[in-house]
């Protein structure tokens, strides 16, 4: 017989699989905001190049930032988020691969056509991996990864957090599931609109419910 478990199961089983992480890296100059719809501590004073993944599948938001001015000219390039969705292999040690453009026009050509001039590779094996990249319009104001988070939502592609993964995970522990797939967008809603304290505290809780 089917049963129907909790959210809350689901989100455990979820975090049972970050165990085994991958990583993922961006160096300079892009700079990472959103891991699977939730916030990283990248700010205006502190940059995030590298974050650990879970395997399976996973959605990064990432933004190219660097000065060109000269004695002359200010020329900040700003360039627009760039949405990764790719199924992480375990263990992996993600890496994006391009072409650095020599000067401040090149930079802008690139930035343009940066879904087709980028690519995921595996620094253990050097093979490439499969990822869907898209280009958004970088939003107004100065909280960058809140205003991606809006153009996502606004956009249908929200990260989904039912990952395999974590789907399986959560069958092997409490039986065939029965997921409320509104129930579970809601939860998405909350989880992304909370703080870390929050999320660490909604994490304990669900811990403490098995």
């Amino acid at each position: 017989m089917k049963t129907r478990f909790t959210l809350a199961a689901l989100a455990v089983a979820g975090l049972s699989f970050g165990a085994s992480a991958a990583t993922f890296e961006a160096v300079q100059p892009y700079q990472i905001h959103l891991v699977n719809g939730s916030k990283t501590a990248n700010s205006i004073t502190k940059s995030v190049h590298k974050v650990d993944l879970a395997e399976g599948k996973q959605q990064i938001a990432i933004s190219y930032t660097k000065d060109y001015s000269n004695r002359s000219d200010l020329r900040l390039l700003n360039g627009d988020p760039v949405i990764i969705s790719l199924d992480v292999p375990a263990d992996a040690e993600l890496t994006l691969d391009y072409q650095p453009p020599a000067n401040y026009q090149l930079a802008r050509q690139f930035l343009r056509e940066q879904a087709t001039e980028l690519s995921i590779v595996d620094k253990k094996t050097g093979n490439t991996v499969p990822a869907e990249l898209t280009l958004i319009p970088m939003p107004a104001g100065l909280d960058t990864a809140g205003g991606i988070q809006e153009s996502l939502a606004e956009r249908g592609m929200a990260f989904n957090g039912r990952t395999d993964a974590a789907v399986a995970a959560a069958e092997a522990k409490f039986g065939d599931a029965v997921v409320d797939a509104d129930a579970l967008d809601m939860l998405k809603h909350w989880w992304n609109a909370a703080d870390k304290d929050t999320q660490r505290a909604f994490q304990i809780w669900t811990i403490q419910q098995q």
